[in-house]
């Protein structure tokens, strides 16, 4: 357990708080990242590790005085070797902390893309939406998934199994979820690419509708995750 000092909204140093997390402390020059927002921590910003850290594993990151900016999956199989999912020294990483998760990405899709749009989105837009490198798209009652970070590989399960309850929650049937790990990104971060069903439905082809016309999609054989939602509006 590490004792250090906690900044709270990146301002003044307000309290002292206890982390059983591994400590990457980070440059100036990363500091100034981070505080602007920046998500990511490469190799070369890191200066020293203080306690054992594996690839995936979630990681406290500090300026060199030991002052939290925040914590991510650490893994030095990639350039990108941190990356942040929360700024919040309060947080546990278990089961409800990815359930909050998943009713902030759900809950935000459908109050901005109500009826039919609901229906076929992207419902996880990686770090815009705090979950580093997944990429979930909707179709009707289907899910398409891709993941290019380890330390969201490693969670796979809690995370999707989250989302799944969230949406049927709100009354939202999920009746398959297809994994579309394919880039070679993965690689990068040290893992396999592949192709397959994380809960097997009857068929990887469903309906969808945009702009009031209806089209077939095969989120086993179409276009990276099926379809181009991220390309919605546009």
């Amino acid at each position: 357990m590490v004792l250090y000092r906690v900044r709270l909204n990146f301002g003044e140093v307000k309290s002292m708080t206890k982390r059983d997390y591994s400590i990457v402390y980070i440059t100036p020059k990363a500091e100034r990242m981070v505080r602007g927002g920046h998500v990511w921590v490469y190799g070369a910003e890191i200066t020293d590790i203080d306690g054992e850290v594996s690839n995936g594993d979630i990681v406290d990151v500090c300026t060199k005085n030991g002052t939290y900016m925040g914590s991510g999956f650490y893994n030095n199989n990639s350039k990108i070797t941190v990356r942040i999912l929360s700024r919040n020294a309060n947080d546990k990483f278990d089961r409800a902390f990815w359930k909050r998760r998943a009713q902030y990405a759900v809950s935000y899709r459908k109050t901005v893309m109500p009826g039919d749009d609901f229906r076929c989105c992207r419902l996880v837009h990686g770090e815009a939406d705090q979950y580093p490198g997944l990429t979930v798209d909707r179709y009707n009652d289907l899910l398409s998934v891709e993941i290019l970070s380890l330390g969201t590989e490693k969670r796979r399960d809690v995370i999707l199994d989250t989302l799944i309850e969230t949406l049927e929650e709100m009354g939202e049937k999920i009746n398959g979820v297809y994994l579309r790990n394919e880039s070679s990104i993965r690689n990068l971060e040290g893992m396999e690419c592949g192709k397959g069903w994380y809960k097997k439905a009857e068929s990887a082809v469903t309906e969808i509708v945009e702009n009031g016309i209806k089209y077939f999609v095969d989120i086993e054989n179409g276009q990276k995750t099926g379809f181009f939602l991220d390309q919605k509006y546009n």
